[in-house]
């Protein structure tokens, strides 16, 4: 532990060199990325804090209500289009309204609302057609910067999105948004705009901590033949949990991208794999090494459970397509092959006009992404993905259901698809069990 608090010392917050930035960045947006899942950049080192402050969304004047009542959508974005973490946020009442509005290429740009429990900033916005072509996105999203209260940020945040078009053409969609939570106060206005002057917009909105967490210093050090971790903190918001860590390897060992592809698994001590949500990181040089500094995001959790544990993994990269493998429905419990990862069983497809909703059960190295990675198909199509997410089955620990949308579509044409999954090849000297809650 000296030599590593003596480490630190020395490359908390160093100076980049030269094109370590970019690298940064081209090796964070190599991850592999499960469905659902948004990846952080983060062009710099950020400190962790926590905040325990709670404040109420009646700060911001009520008027906000009323220019929402134009908005064509029913509902919260939030809840169309959010992942667990944001539909959790929302359920629990812990949004702001904004009803901000802005013309980006001929299209009409409205957030709806806002959300922020001291780990990531979460922006609900839809877009109104006419149609949305690749300029558009390219005139939206690129180069956007980020400031606080009229500040400028200029490193030590990372920003993902996702969305999704709806029945009506409109696209609902979700910015979110990781920032140094040292750099802000409990309430603020968060400017978001393109630098290119001619795509010229920007927006101001309100910003509101809310809701509670709870932290746990774990402060241990786990090492490997060429890397050293270090687990942080340990952090329980409303709608995620964060694991913040360190690494530090040699500059040569980075640039070999041996560790690109790491991920990690974590589980409670019921042995229920929780569903990532979002990760990332930045890191750079000094004397040799490299430090990294990574929070990752997990599915928020009802109550504290007694342990966790972090299980660090390298993805296997897929040179070639994997191996599809499908079955047709016939009412009864079927089991998939996934290849080396392990297998999944179809326990019961229940079915009405309008939606499907699948019950699986899982049986391998990686519970969520084998339940992932199911999907139904139908004789006339090829995929036919689920609209709602995957959600585990309450009370179980590797049992999810996946519900997608049919269209009054005919049971006797569904299948049942999966694919064949390399299984993780697990860091055993890098796997950390965190003791939350004494037995």
């Amino acid at each position: 532990m000296d030599r590593w608090e003596r480490e630190l010392k020395n490359k908390v917050n160093p100076m980049l060199t030269s094109g370590v930035e970019e690298r940064i960045e081209e090796t964070l947006n190599k991850l592999p990325r499960k469905r659902r899942q948004r990846i952080f950049l983060y062009p710099a080192i950020a400190s962790i804090a926590s905040l325990f402050i709670i404040f109420s969304a009646s700060l911001f004047s009520p008027s906000a209500a009323d220019t929402l009542k134009s908005v064509p959508v029913i509902g919260s974005i939030f809840k169309l289009v959010g992942d667990i973490s944001e539909q959790k946020g929302n359920k629990m009442e812990l949004t702001t309204l904004l009803g901000e509005e802005i013309e980006v290429g001929g299209h009409t740009i409205i957030f709806t609302e806002s959300l922020y429990d001291g780990s990531t900033i979460h922006i609900g916005y839809l877009i109104e057609p006419p149609t949305i072509d690749s300029k558009f996105w390219n005139d939206f999203f690129d180069n956007l910067q980020l400031t606080v209260d009229g500040k400028s940020l200029n490193y030590g945040y990372g920003m993902g999105n996702k969305g999704d078009f709806l029945e009506d053409g409109d696209y609902a969609g979700v910015f979110t948004i990781d920032i140094n939570r040292e750099e802000l106060p409990d309430h603020f206005m968060l400017g978001i705009y393109s630098r290119y002057e001619n795509r010229a917009w920007k927006v101001a909105l309100p910003i509101v901590l809310q809701g509670e967490n709870q932290s746990f210093l774990v402060n241990q050090t786990k090492s490997a033949k060429d890397l050293v971790m270090h687990y942080d903190k340990i952090t329980f918001f409303p709608t995620s949990t964060e694991i913040a860590f360190r690494i530090v390897m040699d500059e040569d060992v980075f640039n070999s991208d041996k560790y690109m592809f790491m991920d990690y698994q974590v589980v409670d001590n019921e042995g229920r794999v929780l569903q990532p949500l979002s990760g990332g990181g930045g890191g750079g040089s000094d004397n040799g090494q490299f430090l990294q500094t990574f929070k990752y995001y997990f599915e928020p959790l009802e109550t504290i459970p007694q342990a966790i544990t972090v299980k660090p993994f390298l993805n296997k990269k897929d040179e070639k397509e994997l191996e599809v493998v499908k079955e047709k429905w016939k009412g009864q419990e079927m089991t998939l092959s996934q290849g080396d990862i392990g297998q999944v069983k179809i326990l019961d497809i229940d079915m009405n006009d309008d939606f499907a909703t699948v019950t699986i059960e899982t049986d391998g190295a990686d519970a969520y992404q084998q339940a992932n990675n199911v999907w139904i198909e139908f004789h006339d199509t090829k995929d036919y993905s689920d609209d709602q997410g995957l959600k585990r089955v309450e009370g179980t620990v590797n049992q999810y259901q996946l519900t997608a949308e049919l269209g009054g579509r005919n049971i006797e044409g569904l299948y049942v698809a999966t694919s064949k999954l390399h299984a993780p090849t697990f860091f055993e000297e890098l796997e950390m069990t965190i003791e939350l809650i004494e037995r």
